[in-house]
This record gives C-alpha cells, sequence and structure tokens, in this order.
C-alpha cells in the first residue's frame, strides 16, 4: 500500500480507502476462491445420493455477511493506533473506512449475484431445483430475472454487515472489554432485517432473527428503506466513536 508520506494531504483519505479494499481483497483472494470452489462442487458431490433442490451458494453468500463483519471490525481494531500514529486524523480514518466499506460491499456484492446466477445455469444444465430453506419449506429462487433481483441486495446487506462490525470493532478499541457487548442490540436488528427481506433465516443464531417475523410482511421496500437506514445509522455511530477515541500507550 502507498505510504502516507507519499499521498496527496487533501485526497488522502480516499486514497487509503481504495488502498483498504484493494489489498484486502489480495490478501483474502484465496479465501474467497475457497469459497466459489466449495459451493460449486459440493452439489456436485451430494447429488450422488440425494436430489439438490437448495442452493448452495446463498449459503456461501450468506457467510459471507459474517466474514464482512469481521473484515471491517478487524482491521478497524489493528489500524486505529497504527494508522493515527503515522499521522493520519481520525476523521480521515473514518472517511477511509466509509470508502472501504463502500467499495467492499459492491465488490463481494458483485461476486455474490454472479455466483447466484451461475449457479442458477449449472443447476438448469443438472435439472436441479434451485431454490432456498424458507420458512422450513423450499421455496424456488425463480426466473433468471427473479435470481438476478434476489443477488442485487446482496451489496446493501454486505454494507450493513461492514457497518455493524466496523461498530463493534471501534467501541471494542474505545472501550476495551467492554466494547463488544453492542454486539446485544445491534445484531437482533441486523437479523431481523435480513430475514424479513429474503423471508427466510440468514446464516447464522436463528434467536437473533426474532423480529423478522413481525417485520417480514410489511413489504420489500420499505425493508429495503430500513437496511439503507441501519446502514447509515450504524455508518453514523462508528464515525461519532472514531472522530473522539484515544490512543492508548502500548503496555510494556
Amino acid at each position: 500500500m502507498t505510504a502516507l508520506a507519499n499521498l496527496r494531504l487533501p485526497t488522502r483519505r480516499y486514497a487509503l480507502g481504495a488502498g483498504f479494499t484493494t489489498e484486502a481483497l489480495k490478501f483474502f483472494k484465496y479465501w474467497i476462491a475457497a469459497a466459489l470452489v466449495l459451493a460449486f462442487a459440493l452439489p456436485f458431490a451430494v447429488a450422488q445420493w440425494n436430489d439438490i433442490t437448495i442452493s448452495a451458494w446463498y449459503y456461501a453468500a450468506n457467510a459471507g455477511k459474517w466474514f464482512t463483519a469481521f473484515v471491517s471490525g478487524g482491521f478497524l481494531f489493528v489500524l486505529v493506533p497504527n494508522m493515527i500514529a503515522t499521522g493520519l486524523t481520525r476523521r480521515e480514518l473514518a472517511v477511509s473506512m466509509g470508502l472501504f466499506g463502500v467499495l467492499w460491499s459492491l465488490a463481494l456484492g458483485a461476486i455474490a449475484c454472479a455466483g447466484l446466477l451461475a449457479e442458477r445455469a449449472s443447476y438448469a444444465a443438472m435439472g436441479w431445483s434451485h431454490g432456498i430453506d424458507a420458512n422450513d419449506a423450499i421455496a424456488p429462487i425463480g426466473s433468471a430475472a427473479e435470481t438476478a433481483a434476489f443477488g442485487a441486495h446482496y451489496p446493501l446487506l454486505y454494507l450493513v454487515y461492514f457497518a455493524a462490525g466496523a461498530l463493534v470493532g471501534a467501541a471494542s478499541y474505545r472501550w476495551e472489554s467492554a466494547g463488544w457487548l453492542l454486539l446485544v442490540p445491534v445484531l437482533p436488528v441486523v437479523f431481523s432485517l435480513d430475514n424479513a427481506l429474503y423471508d427466510t433465516k440468514p446464516v447464522g443464531p436463528g434467536w437473533a432473527g426474532f423480529l423478522g417475523g413481525l417485520i417480514g410482511d410489511w413489504g420489500r421496500g420499505l425493508i429495503i428503506a430500513l437496511l439503507l437506514a441501519t446502514a447509515a445509522a450504524l455508518a453514523a455511530a462508528a464515525y461519532r466513536i472514531l472522530i473522539d477515541i484515544p490512543l492508548r500507550a502500548k503496555k510494556a
């Protein structure tokens, strides 16, 4: 990554945000490739014994949401002291992380959507059903257009998980052992909206999405608006923590 000293002061926050994205994708490229290979190979192995009715890629893409939250929280927790020690201001770090979140979510969202469409084509070629486990019943994802619409929501969902991870990561650095407790209010909100959007349980603790059943009939448009508002609120909260965060001296 380009050294801070070689970046133009007015624009370095944006260069760093793009740099974080590029370096993160390069660092995790083998993880992403492994998820791609496993998600596409597993159905062919399972088909030797059972009929294929459920999308394997749906679970891989859902796992990517947790992965995104861990990436954002981990990056922030590690980068706060290092970046500020090299001369980056807290506001610049916050803006850099915001751009990182948008670009990362778009990149992983594009991979998730493309993977879902490719999987639909492979399932159709093999004569398999392409569906998801929705409320204890197999629900077909639908036509190619419906599959594309289904996958088009992934960038927004990844952005929400990124903002949630960033908030918990910043809080964990700011308040040390107590910051992670923000998971208690954040997780049910994020998980429930995810649950309501697809009318199914996302990959993870089912209890955390208990509100999804209550808001699932509000309509997809309203749920998307709530996801956008949630991403903005989480990002704003993480920003407020970051710009006022103290640096702790290293312990000997």
